[in-house]
């Protein structure tokens, strides 16, 4: 008697399982189409309340300036458009990403996040979750758009025709599948592999913590935190506040940059605290952005300069100031 109500009670809740196989499954052998080689998707997850693309990307150190990851809102977030019903998915969080294996950011949720490459040489690999809702049984097939209106655009990561199989579709793959994609992805172009199961638990913290005012040549020191102290900005605007003293400040610059051939430069574009966040985000862009432009016009090539922008959120003065809005610079010298 015992053992009929166990077997009963395992039939009653054999569909609960079955339910649950069908909204928690993987697909570890994606199809899709893409533009280059140099992007793959790992593999694609289904829970719930989610589907998770695991994007994958390689960056040529020495013409790179990083990577850039848009959150929902920002500039150019991927979003799913499908392609057998008129449909679209934005995407809710841009989750875990990781430069060689390393976590650098565990959640970009409402603020863009932009990481160097790992040197001045070799390769970078870059990897993230790209969360959406969970997508309707209907949807069989997706593009995934880096950017709306950049379908077309073959600099951007687009995956196109992605096949979104069913919990019970036969080429779902295994966990070993995924894993042999990603290591010969990565073999192909740096000739080794990371490791895509280590995530520390802290974020790289890649922000020089000090500083020193530019003001002569000696002010030029290897790996520390420079403040670029004639490149002033007016007020909510990406204007020079005193041209003649920004262009000494840049011409000292890369002058030394073209005495020293082999240093690496990486910028940082800061704004005032007050305004709108995202707005001072996106000033700190434009500033950091100019000064990299007026470097090139001034004979600096693009794969010595990577840049980084923080908007608001490290102030010099912390009750706010015309020395917020500011670029500073860290000179690599290996």
């Amino acid at each position: 008697m015992k053992y009929t109500l166990l077997y009963l009670a395992l039939i009653a809740f054999l569909p609960l399982l079955q339910a649950q196989d069908k909204h928690n499954y993987t697909d570890h052998k994606p199809q899709y189409r893409k533009w280059l080689d140099s992007y793959i998707l790992d593999k694609i997850k289904y829970t719930p309340t989610s589907t998770i693309f695991y994007f994958r990307f390689v960056c040529n150190n020495a013409n790179s300036g990083g990577a850039t990851f848009y959150p929902p809102g920002g500039e150019f977030p991927w979003y799913l458009k499908g392609r057998d019903v008129n449909r679209e998915y934005d995407i809710t969080a841009v989750k875990n990403i990781k430069r060689d294996g390393i976590v650098v950011k565990s959640n970009v949720s409402t603020e863009p996040f932009h990481s160097n490459p790992s040197g001045p040489t070799g390769h970078t690999i870059f990897s993230c979750e790209v969360h959406f809702p969970r997508l309707a049984d209907d949807m069989k097939e997706a593009d995934l758009i880096e950017g709306k209106g950049q379908e077309f655009n073959r600099r951007h990561f687009n995956c196109f025709n992605i096949k979104l199989k069913t919990w019970d579709d036969e080429d779902l793959g295994s966990e070993e599948d995924s894993k042999n994609t990603v290591s010969s992805f990565e073999e192909k172009f740096t000739g080794k592999t990371t490791n895509v199961n280590q995530a520390p638990p802290k974020e790289e913290e890649n922000y020089p913590s000090t500083s020193r005012k530019l003001k002569t040549k000696e002010d030029l020191v290897c790996g520390e935190l420079i403040i670029l102290e004639n490149i002033k900005f007016h007020d909510n605007s990406v204007k020079f506040k005193g041209m003649i003293a920004a262009n000494k400040t840049l011409f000292l610059v890369s002058n030394h940059l073209k005495d020293n051939p082999n240093i690496h430069l990486t910028l940082y574009g800061h704004s005032d605290i007050f305004g709108d966040k995202e707005r001072n985000l996106e000033l700190s862009r434009q500033r950091v952005f100019k000064v990299f432009r007026w470097l090139n016009m001034y004979g600096i090539p693009s794969r010595r300069i990577t840049y980084e922008f923080f908007g608001s959120e490290k102030p010099l003065i912390p009750e706010g100031g015309i020395d917020n809005r500011r670029v500073e610079m860290k000179l690599d010298c290996k």
